[in-house]
């Protein structure tokens, strides 16, 4: 994040310069955050009639993220259609989340976004090829307040992609520490994907699970 690409740029009213500790914490945050650069601005989105309620839903758990967070809560946002929001609105819900945590931040790292098939890929890629900035991501899963696992179940996982996932998902949900999980398969499908352990940490009865109805809007 660049300093005159702030996120915050139009609706602070703090004095917009370099030395703001609001922007400070905000580009360290989201520096160790993974969030692709072209999402790390406020995205807004107009929900299609049938998504409506569900917009309502997700609005209200940013209203609260704070304490979404600190319960360690896990939501599930899935839908059968491909760019209708569900990972803009997981990605809004950690930018809320950074902005009520950088006063007193103290260059605290609060919230990792996983892409998971791309991460699964650099897994393996990263066997032959060390790279010691992803082992530290990898580091970080366990420990931070909040992560996004985006597109969960796209394709069946193999046996080395579940244990992976279930390792770290399973210290998250061990460390009561608050997910966000992303996907197409309905909650019904999805340990067909991922296997009943899985599926049961990702839409277990804790789980707030949200659908989104709405077309593409890419």
């Amino acid at each position: 994040m660049k300093f005159e690409d702030c996120v915050y740029k139009e609706v602070c009213n703090d004095d917009c310069r370099p030395a703001c500790m609001r922007y400070v914490e905000m580009r360290f945050m989201l520096k160790h955050s993974n969030i692709p650069e072209s999402q790390q601005k406020i995205h807004r989105l107009m929900p299609e009639q049938c998504d409506i309620k569900a917009f309502e839903k997700l609005a209200d758990i940013q209203q609260d993220i704070y304490n979404f967070v600190k319960q360690g809560k896990t939501l599930y946002i899935y839908s059968p259609n491909c760019g209708n929001g569900k990972t803009t609105w997981s990605i809004k819900l950690m930018l809320q989340y950074f902005n009520e945590m950088w006063a007193g931040n103290g260059f605290t790292k609060r919230g990792i976004f996983v892409n998971v098939p791309s991460f699964l890929a650099t897994c393996k890629f990263t066997i032959s090829h060390p790279d010691e900035s992803f082992d530290e991501l990898r580091a970080n899963l366990p420990k931070v307040d909040l992560v996004i696992f985006d597109d969960i179940a796209t394709t069946k996982l193999t046996e080395y992609e579940y244990g992976l996932l279930l390792n770290y998902i399973d210290q998250r949900a061990f460390g009561e520490k608050a997910t966000i999980y992303t996907g197409n398969i309905v909650p019904s499908k999805l340990q067909d994907y991922v296997g009943s352990r899985l599926a049961s940490r990702i839409v277990g009865d804790n789980t707030t699970k949200v659908m989104l109805r709405g077309k593409d809007m890419r």
